[in-house]
């Protein structure tokens, strides 16, 4: 990806925030984009709980809720999306059987037959960090280096969509953990 293409997205994605009458389904859309942009039809996006160090689902597409259930909550520093929270950088688990570091939602994976995921941190303009947004697949899988840009790119559209929608929401009326499950047709 060029430098104008990566301006062009981010351009685009911005817009689209900005001119958004319901960001919730903004975010919603700009998940799926960046599965699509992944190779995937399965991925997520978790927020994070400051208050207790943890990751919680706020949107899934395609996820079997198998998996979901058994990831409810994450801690930052466990699993794909807990690393990139922590490390504040893309992690990459190839294969959620055989990575010592994802032994603790191994049995996740087995029963909901995910097998691999990446995720990238989602990051404000001023350095907070968000949560994480992540790509899941049925079998062992390395995105390339061109994949994580362009879910970088899509993960830092979606921090200004979240921040937005933070704003514009009374304090309490989200409540946290409380996830949106989307299936595509």
């Amino acid at each position: 990806m060029t430098f104008t293409d990566s301006r062009k997205f981010l351009e685009s994605g911005y817009r689209l925030v900005s001119q958004s009458q319901d960001l919730e389904a903004t975010i919603s859309q700009l998940v799926q984009k960046a599965v699509q942009i992944s190779g995937s039809d399965m991925g997520s996006l978790y927020l994070l709980d400051d208050s207790k160090s943890v990751l919680r689902p706020f949107m899934t597409f395609n996820l079997p809720q198998e998996y979901v259930d058994n990831c409810k909550e994450v801690a930052v520093g466990t699993q794909c999306c807990g690393r990139a929270v922590l490390h504040r950088m893309p992690w990459v688990v190839e294969d959620m059987l055989t990575d010592p570091l994802f032994r603790e939602a191994r049995e996740a994976a087995v029963r909901s037959g995910v097998r691999a995921g990446f995720s990238v941190p989602v990051i404000t303009e001023t350095g907070e960090c968000l949560g994480s947004l992540a790509a899941h697949f049925r079998q062992p899988h390395a995105p390339t280096a061109d994949v994580v840009q362009l879910m970088e790119l899509c993960a830092s559209v979606i921090a200004a969509a979240i921040v937005r929608f933070r704003s514009a929401k009374p304090v309490g009326s989200v409540p946290p953990g409380q996830a949106h499950s989307v299936r595509s047709a």
